[in-house]
């Protein structure tokens, strides 16, 4: 079985962590907007966001779910391609958790909802 460094499988399950808490605040913040106003213009443009939150956060989660069972199960060694597309998505769920994130808050503040 090829064997990642653990400080990289460490990394991965803590970006997989927030990634959860992303869907769920971006749920939450979708549901709790969409209880107190309703269906009007401006929110159907922001749950829409929050959707595309959700979905972002969704694919970085599912993206590290295959690619470390994929590299676990790599005999003998991971392709190299793997490896630099487990490195290339570390790097961009980073940015995207950042960044959804300050959508999440930015969309709480909108509507008082902090």
């Amino acid at each position: 079985m090829a064997q990642l460094p653990i400080d990289v499988v460490t990394t991965v399950l803590e970006l997989q962590r927030q990634l959860l808490e992303v869907i769920h605040q971006s749920s939450i913040t979708g549901f709790q907007i969409f209880q107190q106003y309703g269906e009007t213009e401006t929110t159907l443009i922001v749950l829409e966001d929050l959707d595309n939150v959700r979905e972002r956060a969704n694919l970085y989660y599912s993206r590290f779910s295959t690619l470390l069972v994929r590299i676990a199960e790599s005999q003998p060694t991971p392709d190299p391609a793997m490896l630099e597309l487990l490195n290339r998505s570390i790097e961009m769920a980073q940015a995207t958790i950042e960044a959804t994130e300050a959508t999440i808050q930015e969309e709480r503040r909108n509507f008082n909802l902090l």
